[in-house]
């Protein structure tokens, strides 16, 4: 027999045998039943889509799990194989299932106003729904008084957050109470409205301000002030005392009399002409007067400068923002004739004569 033929022929064997091992092997590993189509699992909730699935004899598997803002907790998202695809009985079908809408911790935005309470939402992944409004005293106009879902609950992503804004307290702001006197201070903040809170006292230093003196205080004046907020003023302690010198011993008594002490001092002959030398003036005595000054109702917080003028200068009494309305009561120290004179933005408003 010829050569080729015999390798012809076990070639063909070869080829026979490969295509029994595969067909063998596809029919022990693939699934065996009949054919199905498959059906359309997205958007049904996971057990209802395993209910549906086991009467087509397949099984569903879970595979991953991803946020969406409009499809169900444990609803399915996609599948694989897709739907209407051809398979046998007892096919594993891989889906993807809904951990439903992003969820947001809705932040506490009572007590700012309408546009921090925006950005306040904005980073919290939601929004600002319906402003209203309400009356109240208790905190200031334009500020947050009440929201509606409440702070910290948590709501899906893109929630809209309701709130109602205050009306009729108007703003406050914080007066300045620096180089005033702790005393003066207590009285100018009760007249004024404001809450103090207890002083701290800095310690005795070199250089300092007088004992009692406001150096510093905070908040800081001008600033928006929050319904019930404290004012801490920080009062110097004063510089440290200075020492007492020693006491002078008198001079020790002369035994004898020197001839220049014992001499009788020589009396001037008196002028029949008269002097034309000026007698020097008297300077201008000091004195501690008390004085009222009323300062004037503005509608909104200015600058207000109450400035005492005497023989010795001029110098401020009372400088701070404020909307007026009360009378300050003012211990000082006058030379001379003089005038307290009362500034509002400037703009001279009243002058006292003393």
């Amino acid at each position: 027999m010829p050569r080729i033929p015999v390798l012809a022929l076990a070639l063909v064997a070869l080829v026979v045998m490969i295509i029994v091992v595969a067909v063998s092997a596809y029919r022990l590993l693939s699934p065996s039943g009949d054919v199905v189509v498959l059906p359309d699992f997205a958007g049904q909730n996971l057990d209802t889509a395993q209910t549906s699935a086991a009467r087509f004899g397949v099984s569903l598997r879970v595979v991953a799990h991803h946020n969406d803002e409009k499809i169900a907790k444990d609803a399915i998202l996609g599948q694989f194989p897709a739907p209407g695809e051809h398979v046998r009985q007892g096919r594993t079908v891989d889906v993807i299932v809904s951990d439903g809408p992003t969820v947001s911790a809705v932040p506490d935005v009572t007590g700012l106003s309408v546009r921090d309470a925006q950005i306040a939402l904005g980073n919290a992944r939601l929004d600002l729904g319906k402003v209203t409004s309400q009356h109240s005293d208790a905190v200031f106009a334009g500020r947050i008084l009440s929201q509606n879902p409440i702070a910290a609950s948590n709501v899906p992503a893109g929630t809209k957050v309701d709130v109602a804004v205050a009306q009729g307290r108007p703003q406050e702001y914080v007066p300045n109470f620096i180089g005033l006197s702790l005393p003066f201070s207590t009285v100018a903040a009760k007249q004024t409205g404001v809450t103090l809170g207890p002083p701290l006292w800095l310690p005795i230093a070199k250089n300092a301000k007088p004992r009692g003196i406001v150096v510093a205080q905070d908040p800081l004046p001008g600033q928006a002030l929050n319904v019930a907020e404290k004012i801490i003023l920080h009062v110097s302690g004063g510089p440290p005392p200075t020492p007492t010198p020693l006491p002078t011993l008198p001079p020790s008594p002369t035994p004898f009399p020197t001839e220049a002490a014992s001499a009788a001092p020589e009396s001037p002959a008196p002028s029949a002409a008269p002097s034309n030398a000026p007698s020097p003036s008297a300077a201008p005595a000091a004195r501690s007067v008390r004085v009222q000054v009323a300062l004037p109702s503005l509608p909104a917080p200015k600058r207000v400068r109450v400035v005492l003028v005497d023989a010795s200068g001029s110098r401020d009494l009372f400088d701070q923002t404020t909307k007026g309305g009360f009378t300050l009561q003012l211990d000082i120290t006058l030379t001379g004739a003089g005038t307290v004179q009362t500034y509002v933005e400037g703009v001279l408003t009243n002058t006292n004569q003393l």
